[in-house]
C-alpha cells in the first residue's frame, strides 16, 4: 500500500495532510487521482512556506544565541560563575526543536512528491508501471531464492565441518568455533532475506492498490 506518514507537529496543522494521506487508500478512478493530484501539490506548496518560516525562526535563533554569547564573553569571572545561561539554553533548545521539525516536514514534502510522481493518470501509464512492479517484485524472488541457497550451503558447510570433528569434550571447542562461524556468515544474509521479504510484501500491496484501477 501506498502511505504518507504524518508526524504530529508544532509549526504547522496536519490536518489536511493528514486527510490526503488516508484518502489514498480510497480512489477508485483516474479523475480522483487528478483530484487527488491538485489537493496534494496545493499541500506542498504550503509545507513550502511553512518550511520557509522555520528558516527564519532559525536564523533567529542564531542570532540570538551569538548575541547572548557575546554578552557572557564581557561578563566578570563571578558572574560567569554563577550565570546558569538559562536563556541560552532556552534558545538551543528551541534551534534543535526547530531543526527536528524542518526535517519532519521535509520528509512529508518527499513523500507527496513521490506519491504524486508515483500516480498513474491514465489506463496506459497503469498498464506500463503494473509491468514494472511485477517486474520487480519477480527479480526480488530470484535474488531471495539466491540468498536462501547461499544460506543452505553455509548451514551444509558447517554440518560437514561439525561431523569431522572430535566426538566428546575433546571436539566441543571446534564445534563451538564452526557454529559461532556459521552464525556470522549467516547472520548479513539472513538481515538481506528479510529485506528482501519485506520489499516483495510492498510490491504486493502496491499492485494490490493499482490492480482497483483497472
Amino acid at each position: 500500500m501506498i502511505d504518507i506518514h504524518i508526524p504530529a507537529s508544532l509549526e504547522y496543522n496536519t490536518t489536511n495532510a493528514s486527510v490526503l494521506a488516508t484518502a489514498i487508500k480510497n480512489l477508485r478512478s483516474f479523475n480522483e487521482i487528478a483530484e487527488w493530484d491538485k489537493k496534494a501539490m496545493v499541500e506542498v506548496e504550503s509545507l513550502h512556506s511553512i518550511l520557509k518560516a522555520i528558516e527564519g525562526k532559525q536564523q533567529t535563533a542564531i542570532q540570538v544565541i551569538a548575541q547572548e554569547q557575546q554578552e557572557y564573553e564581557v561578563k566578570s569571572f563571578l558572574t560567569k560563575l554563577f550565570d546558569r545561561r538559562k536563556e541560552q539554553k532556552r534558545w538551543l533548545a528551541e534551534q534543535s526543536r526547530l531543526a527536528r521539525e524542518k526535517a519532519q516536514i521535509e520528509n512529508v514534502i518527499d513523500q507527496f512528491e513521490s506519491v504524486i510522481d508515483f500516480m498513474p493518470d491514465s489506463l496506459d501509464e497503469l498498464k506500463e508501471l503494473l509491468e514494472q512492479c511485477k517486474q520487480q517484485k519477480k527479480e526480488l524472488l530470484t535474488e531471495k531464492e539466491a540468498v536462501n541457497a547461499q544460506m543452505a550451503s553455509v548451514r551444509v558447510e558447517a554440518k560437514q565441518q561439525t561431523a569431522n570433528t572430535n566426538y566428546g569434550n575433546y571436539g566441543k571447542g571446534e564445534r563451538r568455533r564452526i557454529r559461532l562461524n556459521k552464525d556470522a556468515l549467516l547472520r548479513p544474509q539472513d538481515n538481506q532475506k528479510t529485506a528482501i521479504e519485506g520489499q516483495i510484501t510492498e510490491l504486493d500491496q502496491i499492485i494490490v492498490w493499482l490492480e482497483r484501477f483497472t
